[in-house]
């Protein structure tokens, strides 16, 4: 059967959260401000397929964020939902959420869960991270098999794959030069990985709504896997703005390729930054 898998999980792989984390383990920073994470702020994606000759509208991925108590703890709530369109579930159905809270005061990672449910395939994933000790400790089970525990080494700044996202919020990308490759680690269920990133400059992106923003654009190399193959890239164009916010992302995928547009965002720090084409 022809692999039709357009998870969350892509959507994050193929450029949020690797964009995002493309700052602070390089640069020996491993904190960020508050200024990456606004109360109340909503943003949506729709995720397209390319099947041959053809782009079918495929699902739809959100991320929300807001203030709570975790454990009475002060903590950042951020939550990632994706699923396929009802049209689209008789091919492949998903139905994936990512959850993670994060220490309002030290902004590390406090908790993150992953629960997957793509074409049949399920994951549920539970990790906790212990910063001073650099340990994390990982819960993971797959469809019906036996629940498996274990504990990751940190390296360097090793994030979560949600909270990753939010980092780039802080970044000041005047500090990159073009092509320059950043090696960030990420948890990733039961694995850490490292990922390169390098920032390509700056273009111009036509949103399919009619709009046109300035972004920054950037690669990143991807983790071999099931979607991917090794050294395969993945590109990510994001706000040139305060928002910082990823507007369009492409990839190429075993099968065919992917994209993403940014569809709806609520309570952006000011609007989307958009200009006007040159004639």
């Amino acid at each position: 059967m022809l692999n039709l898998r357009i998870p969350l999980s892509l959507l994050l792989v193929a450029g949020l959260w690797l964009v995002a984390l493309c700052s602070l383990p390089a640069r020996g920073q491993c904190a960020f401000s508050e200024q990456a994470l606004t109360d109340g702020e909503e943003i949506s994606y729709e995720i397209s397929y390319n099947w041959g000759p053809f782009w079918v509208h495929a699902g739809i991925v959100t991320f929300k964020t807001r203030l709570e108590r975790k454990q009475d703890t002060p903590a950042w709530y951020l939550v990632s939902t994706g699923r396929t369109y009802r049209s689209y579930d008789f091919l492949f159905k998903v139905r994936d959420t990512y959850e993670t809270w994060i220490d309002a005061t030290t902004f590390q990672t406090l908790e993150f869960r992953r629960y997957i449910f793509e074409g049949g395939y399920q994951l549920q994933n539970r990790s906790w991270f212990d910063y001073p000790r650099r340990i994390i400790f990982s819960n993971t089970k797959i469809n019906d098999e036996p629940l498996v525990i274990d504990t990751l080494r940190m390296i360097d700044c090793t994030r979560d794959m949600l909270s990753a996202v939010y980092y780039t919020r802080a970044l000041n990308l005047n500090s990159f030069t073009v092509r320059e490759p950043i090696p960030v680690f990420v948890a990733i269920d039961d694995s850490v990985y490292r990922i390169n990133i390098r920032f390509l400059g700056k273009e111009i992106v036509e949103h399919p709504g009619g709009s046109y923003y300035p972004c920054n654009k950037f690669s990143a190399t991807m983790v071999e896997g099931t979607i991917f193959t090794k050294d395969q890239e993945a590109f990510v164009w994001v706000s040139d703005d305060l928002n910082k916010v990823p507007i369009y992302i492409e990839a190429k995928i075993l099968v065919g390729s992917v994209k993403a547009y940014i569809k709806e965002a609520k309570g952006l720090k000011q609007p989307l930054l958009t200009v006007h084409p040159q004639k």
